[in-house]
């Protein structure tokens, strides 16, 4: 048994609720969803939630999303993955094990990618494409001086 998911409406409330404070923060939006988002009487209403996260979060940058996929519908999957590469801070992220073999396959077998690695990108995949990226292309891992060493000498030190 199916029952409603009616995701837009609960968000649209979530953003009049916090229309305050986003002027003041972001307003990080995870939302975990194991199918097609529907109105309340269960109709499916995929555009729906397309084009509120395309026009009505605002300003967009301030209310980044990640969508949490808790499904392997195929066709879902696709809506979802489409989005994910042509919405502006919205990261699409699925299971643990998924979601590392497609890093893997973007990055590279040696990459290293915990479930801490996971954590860290389901909360900031919205907020920096950097991780949002792992899934969808190579990056560049000195972006964040990760490969680069803490230490750095001075070489007038001994002079």
């Amino acid at each position: 048994i199916s029952h409603p998911t009616p995701i837009v409406r609960v968000l649209r409330q979530v953003l009049k609720d916090k229309r305050n404070q986003i002027q003041e923060r972001k307003l990080l939006i995870l939302l975990a969803t194991d199918g097609a988002p529907t109105d309340d009487f269960g109709q499916p209403k995929i555009d729906e939630l397309r084009q509120f996260l395309l026009r009505e979060r605002v300003p967009t940058d301030r209310i980044p999303v990640t969508i949490i996929a808790c499904t392997d519908d195929d066709e879902s999957m696709s809506y979802l993955n489409h989005w994910d590469k042509t919405i502006p801070y919205l990261d699409v992220v699925d299971d643990y094990r998924s979601e590392k073999k497609e890093i893997l396959a973007c990055q590279g077998k040696s990459f290293p990618f915990s479930y801490g690695d996971y954590v860290v990108k389901t909360l900031m995949g919205g907020i920096d494409s950097w991780f949002d990226l792992l899934d969808e292309k190579k990056v560049s891992t000195d972006e964040y001086r990760r490969s680069e060493p803490k230490i750095t000498t001075n070489n007038n030190f001994l002079n």
